[in-house]
């Protein structure tokens, strides 16, 4: 139990970590790109596309960190197979689903407006896949949540 509580405990430093990492980026994007803090002209060229699919997705990024942080609460807690549970996972998949529809549409506009930006396309399927990832969590421990409440049931 000593190393799983030290795992719950670095992922939660690493997950509110992340809060501050987003917001300093949110801040930090147009500052860069606005004194050339890049060195290849296609970056100067797409900027423009960068700043609204980006913003686009700060607020799911907030709304996952926090079922994230809720999660590890309930971890550190022994609060896990919950309902509780399963509705965080779910909202932190659709907010997956929900980046990853930003990406492809931005990666549709760049490519439409004669720009090949690929990794656009490739963090999109990435958002994507971790969208399904934790919609399989979510599965599991709604099933998981099932068999429990019937056991408890069950003299």
């Amino acid at each position: 139990m000593l190393n799983n509580d030290k795992s719950v405990r670095l992922t939660h430093f690493f997950v509110r970590s992340c809060y501050v990492l987003l917001a300093v980026m949110a801040i930090a994007l147009p500052i860069l790109i606005k004194n050339g803090f890049y060195k290849f002209d296609i970056l100067e060229k797409i900027s423009s596309y960068v700043f609204g699919p980006f913003y686009a997705v700060v607020p799911a990024g907030y709304v996952a960190l926090f079922c994230l942080d809720r999660l590890l609460v309930n971890v550190r807690k022994e609060i896990v197979f919950e309902d509780e549970n399963v509705r965080l996972l779910k909202i932190i998949s659709w907010a997956c689903f929900y980046a990853g529809c930003i990406g492809i549409i931005s990666f549709l506009i760049i490519v439409l407006n004669d720009f090949l930006f690929e990794t656009l396309f490739i963090l999109a399927i990435g958002e994507f896949f971790m969208g399904l990832v934790v919609r399989v969590v979510k599965n599991i421990f709604e099933s998981a949540i099932k068999i429990k409440n019937e056991n408890d049931l069950t003299i």
